[in-house]
């Protein structure tokens, strides 16, 4: 189970300071590159909850990711846009009743609608690269994913039996052409 605080400390955190201009890292109690003069912009690690309502939609985290473009690093986009891919690779059903939690760099947002029945997670893998993970399933994504995985096996098993009945009928062919 993955938790909040497993991941940040809200309570007012202050990320990393770079410069703008030249990229150095400074410290929290500066307000001027050390190294260019310039002024510093501190940035705080943005934490929102957003109602979707009725549904979770593309539009909704599109929306987000416009609203705030310049608090975003790279980062956090890449994981908006994963987001996105998310969203538009399921059924609208899935989003009535769902949770999306998703954890960057300097972000933590909650895109949520109806009974929150449907619980998945957006994150960074440690090579930077992003992906999303099922938390919770309600229990119509259940069934659903459950029909599929059974389906796939009965698939397979015909498939398994199908080649097995044919390759006899083939050899039997074989042998019958040779006479």
């Amino acid at each position: 189970v993955f938790s909040v605080e497993d991941h940040f400390s809200f309570n007012a955190v202050m990320a990393p300071i770079f410069c703008n201009g030249c990229g150095a890292r400074a410290d929290e109690t500066d307000n001027f590159c050390d190294r260019c003069g310039k002024e510093l912009r501190k940035r705080k690690v943005l934490d929102e909850e957003v109602d979707c309502s009725p549904y979770i939609c593309h539009q909704d985290i599109a929306r987000f990711r416009y609203d705030n473009n310049d608090r975003l690093v790279d980062t956090d986009r890449r994981l908006l846009q994963e987001t996105l891919t998310l969203v538009t690779s399921e059924n609208e059903w899935v989003w009535r009743n769902a949770r999306i939690t998703v954890y960057g760099e300097l972000v933590k947002v909650v895109f949520y609608s109806g009974d929150k029945t449907n619980k998945f997670v957006v994150q960074l893998t440690s090579e930077d690269r992003p992906y999303h993970v099922v938390e919770k399933k309600g229990w119509r994504l259940w069934f659903r994913d459950g029909f599929k995985t059974a389906w796939g096996w009965l698939k397979n098993a015909a498939g398994a039996v199908a080649g097995t009945l044919t390759g006899g009928l083939s050899k039997l062919a074989i042998g019958w052409m040779s006479k």
